[in-house]
């Protein structure tokens, strides 16, 4: 009998924290009743594709060329040598 009344406690429990979770969220809100936004700016980093191997690098670490990206100094020089003229 004791485990019954425990279980039905940690249900209620559990549902009053849900309850008051939500309040506390809705109170949160801006009074047209619409969710929080996240913020706009972007998490990630974008990737720039190597040209010599296909690798994605991030672009702060990539080489840059004639707006061409490269993973590395060599794969450009690579890269250059057998398509530029």
């Amino acid at each position: 009998m004791g485990l019954i009344r425990l279980l039905i406690l940690a249900a209620l429990v559990y549902l009053v924290w849900r309850f008051a979770k939500r309040l506390l969220a809705a109170a949160n809100n801006d009074d047209d009743g619409t969710r929080p936004t996240r913020s706009a700016e972007p998490r990630g980093e974008t990737m720039i594709r190597c040209q010599q191997c296909g690798l994605h690098v991030p672009e702060r670490e990539a080489f840059r060329h004639r707006g061409l990206g490269f993973c590395s100094q060599e794969h450009q020089r690579q890269y250059l040598e057998h398509h530029e003229p």
